[in-house]
């Protein structure tokens, strides 16, 4: 059996959630595979000689590679020719987000590795505004599907070709500044006494070890990602994340609860979707055709072609 590393960096779980869909779907094709939250200490990640394959995800900060994720990916060892995969997660399928996974992709060819494949997959937004229960769902059943995908052309060896247009690389290079943003805003990341109980658990789940405790209430630091961990998962919502604090976000959205509820609709963005959520139509229509098509292949290979599927809008 093969095995793969899927190197994650998930503040707030949807680009984890998406990592384990995949590492499932992977265990199908006869590859085992480990998932590691990227975290400080980076010297504790699994070293990629050790697997067969390697997979990288993030969330786009930004049009960008989070600098967290680059800063890890090179204190990886060299490696020699290792396949390896990148997944990206965003809230909005705009092309602008394209060329985020170009400084990655190049850092991983120096390292030795051979990128093969990239997708970029929908959860929704941890910022701005929280989605509607149904378009969560939608979002996770379709990213669900999507990892089976993924895990067959990994598993397969099927090498796409990686492009990245050069206005989307212009527009993520002007957006760099995000990353001078999560040194100013870190410090200004606070709690409001009246809420905060003093549990521990952002400083407990801050990857780059951003969060300490003094006189039993969390104090920040400069060293912040940006990745709306804290704010998210507190469950007191106690945490104002400074300058973004207008469009915070608190709560994770219970994927598994909206999957079993029959009562929440699972195809939010069709044909006839109005406001800002047509503009997800495209996307949506070019990645079920997608998923379509390596459905058919898969049934035709038992007899059994369906034009279309179940769960799967025409």
């Amino acid at each position: 059996m093969k095995t793969a590393i899927l190197y994650v960096f998930s503040g707030t779980g949807n680009t984890r959630a998406a990592a384990e869909m995949i590492a499932k779907a992977l265990s199908g094709h006869a590859v085992e595979a480990t998932v590691w939250n990227v975290r400080v200490p980076f010297a504790a990640a699994p070293d990629p000689n050790d697997f067969d394959i390697a997979g990288f995800g993030y969330p786009i900060h930004a049009f960008n590679t989070p600098q967290f994720v680059l800063r890890f990916a090179k204190t990886l060892p060299k490696v020699s020719g290792r396949p390896a995969f990148v997944f990206k997660t965003s809230g909005e399928p705009f092309h602008v987000n394209s060329a985020s996974s170009m400084p990655l992709v190049r850092l991983l060819r120096k390292k030795g590795f051979r990128p093969m494949l990239e997708r970029h997959l929908l959860m929704p937004y941890n910022i701005m505004f929280r989605y509607p229960d149904a378009l969560a769902k939608q979002m996770y059943l379709h990213t669900r599907d999507m990892a089976e995908l993924i895990a067959d052309n990994v598993a397969g060896g099927r090498p796409e070709k990686l492009h990245y247009m050069p206005w989307t690389i212009v527009w993520m290079y002007l957006f760099r500044l995000q990353w001078f943003g999560a040194w100013i805003n870190g410090p200004l990341i606070h709690v409001k006494p009246e809420l905060c109980t003093g549990c521990g658990l952002c400083v407990a789940n801050c990857p780059a070890q951003n969060i300490r405790m003094e006189g039993g209430r969390p104090h920040f630091s400069c060293h912040c990602t940006m990745c709306m961990g804290c704010a998210f998962n507190c469950p007191k919502d106690a945490i104002r994340p400074g300058f973004l604090n207008p469009w915070r976000v608190n709560g994770a959205y219970p994927f598994k609860a909206l999957v079993g509820d029959k009562s929440v609709p699972s195809d939010f963005v069709g044909d006839s979707t109005k406001g800002y959520f047509r503009l997800f139509r495209r996307y949506y229509r070019r990645t079920y055709a997608e998923i379509r098509a390596f459905e058919v292949q898969r049934h035709t290979k038992t007899d059994h072609v369906r034009e279309a599927l179940p769960g799967i809008p025409k």
